[in-house]
């Protein structure tokens, strides 16, 4: 069966690249591994949630778990893994989807310019520069449904 790696940040806009990756995986009769890692790199502590965590790392990502398991539950109709934890995510998502033999990667970019695009970088440009496996970029700039 195919296999196809949505990947996402959990941004605002994170809808508009799950759609795309849930209708890509309908039409190839594909599996979805959803797959959000956190940046190792970007440390914050996340809003409180009414529940105790050792440190950030974990409650990022049982807030990551959390809001991917809601996404799961809107397509029960397809096989979906969820996959979450801490590392580079530019490196990680290419490695993992490499690991798992998946045919595509979905990946949605923000279209950040100047120096936003200079501090925080494109994860997305360089998942299309050095995957072996292909692309699927969804702009989340601009969209219309």
């Amino acid at each position: 069966m195919n296999k196809i790696v949505i990947t996402s940040d959990l941004s605002e806009k994170k809808e508009i690249v799950f759609d795309f990756g849930f209708k890509l995986a309908k039409h190839m009769n594909a599996s979805v591994e959803l797959v959000t890692i956190i940046n190792q790199n970007i440390e914050y502590m996340p809003t409180d949630i009414g529940m105790n965590f050792i440190d950030q790392w974990e409650a990022r990502e049982y807030m990551a778990k959390t809001a991917l398991e809601k996404t799961r539950e809107k397509y029960p109709d397809i096989p979906v893994e969820i996959v979450v934890y801490v590392g580079n995510p530019k490196q990680d998502i290419i490695k993992h989807a490499i690991e798992t033999k998946a045919c595509i990667i979905v990946v949605g970019t923000h279209g950040r310019t100047g120096i936003s695009y200079t501090l925080i970088g494109s994860t997305a440009e360089y998942i299309v520069r050095h995957s072996p496996v292909p692309v699927l970029v969804v702009p989340m700039k601009n969209y219309l449904h």
